[in-house]
């Protein structure tokens, strides 16, 4: 078993529009705030390390160890090495990301926040419920499947043990984030076109290896093969191939740009591609088309309130983080210095969990 099957076996075809792309410790969210990310000389750092702060000192194989319990939990999947550029940029992004979830870690300890084992192992379970299935040869396959990468059982719950005490953290830090109606009110006339729900579309998916494999594909449905059949027979995608390639009701935004093109080109019962993705090669099916719907402020309302508390949240968790960084002495070696320590990200990397989210939950919605 593949270990990356197990981080996400839905492999809609998404693009970094639509998602909600927030770091590991949030650090994406700092942009704007003015807070001074010291990086001091590293001449006396040891030469295998990484960075030091408070006391500790990041060594090069304990960030390949992160890195591994991230590829299992979440996907990550580090740039080719001959991409020197893209590696260069993801090797220093991800030295940043543990230094600033290190930092959340002493606040958190600070604030006595503490995560229980049994606490860990539940949303542990959880996860593996949702991505192999129930029982003890669910959890074996998982484990097994960790070792493969390098990584063990301890260090994904040591890595939930984290998101659980940053998502306490976080809400200590934002209690009290509350938002009135008329606020609301302001909100839907500024948001309306926002907020209005756009094409949607049912769509049925093969996604295969390559370019060959889905002319083949298409060849057998333009010839009457149902694809329900061709799915079961063929589709990379263990997440829907039981259901004979079902997408769900899904809008553009949500889609890779070039299948997005062609899904929403064909008519209601054609077929369309082949069309690449990152995931591979793809045939679909449009299965239903929705009609795009003005909102209504009654029926939008609460989640409008909700999506602005939570952006108040942020705000008052943007102001905590800065003053927590600013007072903080980082020391980057060379290699591992972001490109611009003074300067917070303004994009976090696409695996990274949004506020509060834990694996075994699923990422919030647009």
């Amino acid at each position: 078993m593949k270990i990356t099957a197990l981080a996400g076996k839905v492999r809609l075809p998404r693009s970094r529009r639509g998602r909600i792309v927030t770091l590991l410790v949030l650090v994406a969210l700092l942009g704007g705030t003015g807070l001074a990310w010291w990086s001091a000389r590293a001449d006396d750092l040891p030469g295998d390390a990484v960075f030091a702060y408070g006391g500790q000192t990041e060594t090069v194989t304990q960030l390949q160890e992160r890195i591994q319990t991230l590829k299992a939990l979440y996907g990550v999947q580090p740039p080719d090495a001959q991409d020197t550029a893209k590696s260069d940029a993801f090797r220093r992004d991800t030295a940043k990301a543990v230094a600033v979830g290190m930092v959340l870690d002493h606040a958190a300890r600070d604030r006595g926040i503490v995560v229980a084992d049994k606490a860990a192992r539940d949303v542990l379970t959880r996860f593996i419920s949702q991505q192999i299935g129930e029982g003890p040869d669910a959890r074996s396959k998982f484990v097994q499947a960790l070792g493969t990468t390098g990584t063990s059982e301890d260090a994904v719950l040591d890595e939930i043990k984290r998101q659980l005490a940053v998502s306490q953290l976080f809400d200590a830090v934002t209690k009290g984030s509350s938002v009135g109606d008329g606020e609301v009110t302001d909100a839907f006339a500024q948001r309306k076109a926002q907020l209005d729900t756009p094409e949607r579309r049912q769509l049925t998916n093969i996604v295969v290896k390559t370019k060959e494999d889905a002319d083949r594909v298409r060849t057998d449905l333009d010839a009457g093969t149902p694809f329900e059949t061709l799915v079961a027979q063929r589709s990379l995608d263990g997440a829907t191939r039981d259901k004979g390639g079902d997408l769900g009701q899904v809008t553009a935004a949500q889609l890779e740009d070039g299948y997005a093109k062609a899904a929403f080109a064909a008519p209601v019962g054609g077929l369309f591609g082949p069309v690449q993705t990152a995931h591979g090669w793809n045939v679909g099916r449009v299965r239903q088309v929705l009609p795009p719907q003005p909102a209504v402020f009654d029926q939008v309302k609460d989640q409008l309130k909700q999506q602005l508390t939570l952006e108040k949240a942020l705000a008052t968790w943007r102001e905590w983080l800065g003053t927590q960084l600013t007072g903080a002495n980082v020391r980057y070696a060379d290699a591992y210095r972001p490109a611009d320590p003074a300067a917070p990200p303004q994009q976090a990397p696409e695996w990274s969990p949004a506020p509060g989210q834990v694996p075994g939950q699923p990422r919030p919605s647009r």
